[in-house]
This record gives structure tokens, C-alpha cells and sequence, in this order.
């Protein structure tokens, strides 16, 4: 009877043991699996919290009843002890660990529970931050500007945890989480909002990027962001124009393929062309039969940004996530105000008492800038806006206007001219300073920049002293490359960077007629076949 007793109780043990398990412990019986989990990177750390999880990859078979991480000041902590409850079901998972003691290191694995037992990840230490200094805390930009090489994002340190952030950027890899000891960028120090430019990625391949940020108590990551690089044969939109031999018809060219936006009525123009993931974005304007209206069009389809009363146009879009911003000028009947559109609601940037335009608008985090100018009286002044506050680039001691803005790593880059005795001269400002691009004696100007890395590309028009008209021209770092021939002549009014490619848009004339062009690297694609004027004025690689 007590042999009989003892194996009773030996079974019955033995069935309880069966209850928790590691993953390393496999199978659980023949009734189960126990589920299979891995454990997050320790996140946020400060004196008294942190930031961990983990992702459920199989349920082994049964609902996944119970989930968290748990933790101890001793390896391979179990649930039992100090844990968090974060919901039910397979997939990632975050956990917040409170009640931590500053200056203390601890062990942190996840755990899943299903009907057969418990499983853990693997076992990750950390180390709590002194009382007096905790990690900064930052966010993560939305990644944007996506090429098959290259990539926006950026970050916001919003605090610096009490102690001086003296280094932030993004970090990027191909799997989850990536840390700032692989690829990284460096974008300054200290709070706020920062831009990062990603290169040197393969086309066609899914990353993830976090924002970082370190002072003396460690490294702060934001949110995990995922994009994925276009393939290596992006698609090229030019937006611009046609006569046909009655009026201007707006037209965007994808891959060369054209697709009319006016209906062919009344004189239309499409200034700028803006691609944000299957969505096409097209700012110009429509006459009306009397007057000129600022227009977007989406996909094609038409948006007035006024409504007739007086001309109006808008020359820029930008897209950033759902908001779409659009620049130009609007008349009050005797002046031109300079205007940017935020989702069809305009904001003027001048008071009317003088002519003044915005060429172009750059998004950059929270802050809006407008490239542009603004008549003093005498003669135009180049200027920028940023979220309103003007700032002049010229004198005004003569004729100067700013065509176009980019921002790239928190430096703000705009392209125009100025024209000092009378003779245009092209210029990129950096920050505002003021940088003279080429030797233009005979005259040139500069109407679009673009930064890639730390070239700085710009696109316009010069003359070479002595060799005939105008010719259309790309300026790298300063130096000047022709598009077109001396015999005829032509612009280019916008300039678009996608890895190694460079890529202008503009026009050429053949002699009797413009006609709109791409260049790729300076070899020239024809848009139309000569038969009537064109112009291509804007494009975009994606």
C-alpha cells in the first residue's frame, strides 16, 4: 500500500513539473508545445524604469493565455516573481518595468504561458542610471524622401534626462531595433527636432531606423520605423506644359508617358510635382476664362486653392505624411501676397503693400520653410520663411530672388540670384550665407538646388561669354556643366538627386520651338516632339 502510495504521488509530481518551462526545454508531453519567444532590447532606461518585451512566434499549439517580462536582480528571472501583464496572443509586444532601484543591474527575459506551461526568452541584463541623471527621451521622424539608396528620417530629443545630450541621429539595419554602435548618422547634440540623411542603402530592401540619443547616463532609443528602398529602377515624374497651338495644357510625364490635367479649354500650367507613396501631387494653376487659379491636383484630379476672385497660383508642393503643403501667390487686386497652403488653408506670408512670391516650400519635421521674395519699393528682395518669420537674403541693393529651398540635416540650402551691375549671377545660400556658384559674367541663375551627402547640386541657365544663347546647366559643388548646345539653347528649372543619379528638367529649343526635356546624368530625354512649345519645370525620382 505504500509502494503503491508513492507512485501515486511521483505521478502526480511529475505532472505538475510539466507546467513551466524554458525554450530551451522543448516539447512539453505529447499534449503541447510551450510557446516560442524571444526578448526584447532594453529600452529607456532610467533610475527607476526601463522599456523591454518581446514577440511570440508560435502559440505551440494552444492560446496564448498570459504574456510580459519578468525580472530580478539574479539571472533568469521567472514569473513568479516581479513581472508585467501585457495582454494575450502571438506578435510583439511592449512592457513596461517600473519600481526598478537607481544604480542596479538587473536580468529581464519575456514569457508566454499557454495551456501546456510557460516559456521565457533569453535572459538580457541592464544597468539602472544613477538617481541624479536618467537616459534622454526622443522620438522617431517618419522616414520620408525614400530612394533606392537613400532615405530621410530624424528624431526629437525632448528631454535630455539632466544631463547635456552629446550625440543623436538615426541608426539603421535589416532587422528590428537596430542600435547606434552599427549604421548610424551623427546629427549635433543637445534637444529638439533633427533631420538625418540615410545613404548607402541596397535598393529594394525592407530596413528599420531609430532615432538615438546619448548624455553620460547611456543611449536613448525612439520607435522602431520600418521603410522599404525603391527598386533600382525608380520611376521619373515630370510635371510642366504643352501649347497645342491653342493653349497651354498642364501636363505630368511619368517614364516619359504623358497624361494631360487641364482640359485643354483655357491656358494651364503644372509648376512642381511631389510623390508620396502611390499618390502623385501636381501645384500650378487654371485659368478660369478671366482669372488665374491656384490648383493641386491629386492623381490627376483637381483641387482649387481659390476661388477666382483674383489670380492665383501655386508654383510648390511638398507632402509629409497626410499633410500637404503648396506655395505660390494669390493678387488682392493690386499686389501679389506671397502664400503657402497647409491642406487648402492659406496662410499669406506679406501684408499686400508690395509684390512678393513664394517659389518653393520644404517640410522639415514641424517646421515649414518658403523660399521667395518680396519687392522693397525699388527692387526685389530673396528671402525665406520659416513657419512665418522672414528672413532676408539680399541687400536689396539690386534685383535678387530665392527659387528654391532644401533642408538637409538642420541646414537650410536656397538657390536664386542676385544682380549686382545689372548681370545675373547665380547663388545657393547656406544658412543664409550667400555663396556665388559659378563665373557669370555674361549672366546666369540658379532655380532649384538639391542636397545629396554633402554635394550640393543646383540647376538654371548661363551664358558662356561669347559662344550664343543661354544654356541649360547642372552645378556641382560650384561647378558647371552644360545640358545643352550654344546653337539654340535652353534652362533647366529643377534638379533631383537619387543616389548616384542626377536628374534635370527643363527645355531646349531646337530652333523654332521649346521643347521639354530630362537629363539623366546630362543625357537628354526629349517629353515632346517639337511639334508645339513645351517646358518640363519640375521632377521627381521615385
Amino acid at each position: 500500500m505504500k509502494n503503491l502510495f508513492f507512485i501515486l504521488l511521483l505521478a502526480f509530481v511529475s505532472f505538475n513539473c510539466q507546467k513551466e518551462f524554458s525554450p530551451e526545454n522543448g516539447p512539453a508531453g505529447t499534449s503541447g508545445v510551450v510557446p516560442a519567444i524571444t526578448t526584447a532590447t532594453v529600452t529607456s532606461i532610467t533610475a527607476t524604469t526601463a522599456v523591454s518585451g518581446g514577440n511570440i512566434t508560435a502559440d505551440g499549439g494552444s492560446s496564448i493565455t498570459a504574456r510580459g517580462v519578468c525580472w530580478a536582480t539574479t539571472a533568469n528571472p521567472v514569473a513568479t516573481g516581479n513581472h508585467t501583464t501585457d495582454g494575450t496572443g502571438t506578435g510583439v509586444f511592449a512592457s513596461n518595468i517600473t519600481g526598478l532601484t537607481a544604480n542596479t543591474t538587473y536580468h529581464v527575459r519575456a514569457y508566454a504561458t499557454n495551456s501546456t506551461g510557460t516559456a521565457y526568452g533569453g535572459d538580457s541584463s541592464f544597468t539602472t542610471t544613477s538617481s541624479a541623471t536618467a537616459l534622454p527621451t526622443v522620438t522617431t521622424t517618419t522616414v520620408s524622401s525614400i530612394m533606392s539608396a537613400t532615405a530621410a528620417s530624424g528624431g526629437n530629443v525632448t528631454a535630455d534626462g539632466g544631463a547635456t545630450v552629446t550625440a543623436r541621429g538615426v541608426c539603421w539595419s535589416t532587422t528590428a531595433n537596430p542600435v547606434a554602435t552599427g549604421n548610424h548618422t551623427t546629427d549635433g547634440t543637445g534637444t529638439g527636432v533633427f533631420t538625418s540623411a540615410i545613404t548607402g542603402l541596397t535598393a529594394g530592401t525592407t530596413y528599420h531606423v531609430r532615432a538615438y540619443a546619448t548624455n553620460s547616463a547611456g543611449t536613448a532609443y525612439g520607435g522602431d520605423s520600418v521603410f522599404t528602398t525603391l527598386s533600382s529602377t525608380p520611376d521619373v515624374y515630370v510635371a510642366g506644359r504643352e501649347d497645342n497651338g491653342t493653349v497651354y495644357v498642364a501636363k505630368i510625364w511619368k517614364n516619359g508617358v504623358a497624361t494631360s490635367l487641364s482640359n485643354s479649354s483655357f491656358d494651364a500650367e503644372a509648376w512642381s510635382v511631389y510623390v508620396s507613396g502611390t499618390d502623385v501631387y501636381v501645384a500650378g494653376n487654371e485659368d478660369n476664362g478671366t482669372k488665374l487659379i491656384a490648383k493641386v491636383w491629386k492623381n490627376n484630379v483637381a483641387i482649387s486653392l481659390t476661388n477666382g476672385t483674383n489670380d492665383a497660383y501655386a508654383s510648390s508642393i511638398f507632402v509629409l505624411g497626410t499633410d500637404v503643403y503648396a506655395a505660390g501667390a494669390e493678387s488682392n487686386g493690386t499686389a501679389l501676397i506671397a502664400k503657402v497652403w497647409k491642406n487648402g488653408v492659406a496662410t499669406s506670408l506679406t501684408n499686400g503693400s508690395f509684390d512678393a512670391e513664394a517659389r518653393s516650400v520644404y517640410v522639415s519635421g514641424t517646421d515649414v520653410y518658403v523660399a521667395g521674395y518680396e519687392f522693397n519699393g525699388s527692387v526685389q528682395v530673396a528671402k525665406v520663411w520659416k513657419n512665418g518669420v522672414v528672413t532676408s537674403l539680399s541687400n536689396g541693393s539690386s534685383i535678387a530672388e530665392a527659387l528654391s529651398v532644401h533642408i538637409l540635416n538642420g541646414d537650410v540650402y536656397v538657390a536664386g540670384f542676385e544682380s549686382p551691375a545689372g548681370v545675373g549671377t547665380p547663388r545657393v545660400w547656406k544658412n543664409g550665407v550667400a555663396i556665388t556658384v559659378a563665373n557669370t559674367a555674361c549672366g546666369a541663375y540658379a532655380w532649384s538646388v538639391f542636397v545629396s551627402g554633402s554635394d550640393v547640386y543646383a540647376a538654371g541657365n548661363g551664358h558662356d561669354c561669347g559662344l550664343g544663347s543661354s544654356n541649360a546647366k547642372v552645378w556641382k559643388n560650384g561647378v558647371s556643366s552644360s545640358l545643352t548646345n550654344t546653337t539654340f539653347g535652353g534652362n533647366a528649372y529643377s534638379i533631383f538627386v537619387s543616389g548616384t543619379d542626377v536628374y534635370a528638367a527643363g527645355r531646349e529649343n531646337n530652333g523654332t520651338t521649346d521643347i521639354a526635356k530630362v537629363w539623366k546624368n546630362g543625357i537628354a530625354t526629349s517629353l515632346t516632339n517639337g511639334s508645339n512649345n513645351a517646358v518640363a519645370n519640375s521632377v521627381f525620382v521615385k
